[in-house]
């Protein structure tokens, strides 16, 4: 991946068959699949195991180690560290809900990343507390709230932290091309960082944040293209129902 650059790896948990959902549970530690095993729906574990499997697989690439072999730690504020000698500098975000999960990692600067399912009848006011909200002449609607949200939750991801109302308040400045500049406090003084919503079924809505990048990589789990043949680096098999998970080129573009 590009020094600078944020690479975003998505997937529909329920568009992958059985076969390549048992695949994706065996790179996991116990850990994680006792976490799983733990959840009432199943939905939830898909979506958990799912997007635990795909952040192991990206910083597995990235680090070029076996992905079930890496290992991770809590933070000071619960979020994730991973123990590797090579991961200083390495910046990542995990945000799943039961029909999409999504993970960014960046090796040059902060990223977060949020993805959430719209659903009427949500309370615009509910942001008041954590941001400037847009005036009569700007978006206010469901889909503008989610926007919005999503780009609060990643602020703060980026910065370790999660969501409080103890922190300044954000705003966010439009600057084009589905960006939005985050700024903070009264002053509205520049973070340095930047809100960029990425493409996502008509049910969702996915943002990332990170520095100012020429382009954001995507790459869509369920859509990765199997090998011309198979062969022992073959990463995953194909499930019986047709979706395919198999090591080869993935289908990535940029935002």
């Amino acid at each position: 991946m590009q020094s600078m650059g944020v690479e975003v790896w998505t997937a529909q948990p329920q568009r992958l068959g059985c076969d390549a959902c048992a695949d994706l549970a065996a790179v996991l530690d116990a850990d994680e699949r006792e976490r799983a095993s733990r959840l009432q729906f199943e939905a939830d574990r898909r979506a958990f195991l799912v997007s635990h499997a795909m952040r192991r697989i990206a910083l597995g690439l990235v680090l070029a180690t076996d992905p079930h072999e890496l290992r991770f730690t809590l933070g000071a504020q619960g979020q994730p560290i991973l123990l590797h000698a090579n991961a200083a500098g390495l910046s990542f975000s995990l945000s799943r809900s039961r029909d999409m999960v999504a993970f960014a990692l960046c090796a040059g600067g902060p990223v977060g990343i949020d993805v959430e399912a719209v659903r009427d009848g949500v309370d615009v006011s509910l942001l008041a507390p954590y941001m400037e909200l847009p005036g009569a002449h700007e978006g206010s609607g469901l889909e503008d709230f989610y926007v919005r949200w999503t780009a609060l939750e990643a602020y703060w991801k980026a910065q370790g932290l999660g969501l409080s109302r103890t922190h300044p308040r954000i705003a966010l400045h439009d600057v084009g091309d589905s960006s939005m500049e985050v700024r903070i406090g009264g002053a509205r003084r520049p973070s340095g960082l930047f809100a960029v919503r990425l493409p996502a079924p008509a049910t969702h809505v996915l943002s990332v944040v990170c520095r100012k990048v020429d382009s954001v990589r995507i790459v869509e789990l369920e859509k990765l293209a199997p090998p011309p043949a198979a062969g022992p680096d073959r990463a995953f098999a194909g499930s019986n129902d047709g979706s395919c998970l198999a090591a080869g080129a993935p289908r990535i573009f940029s935002s």
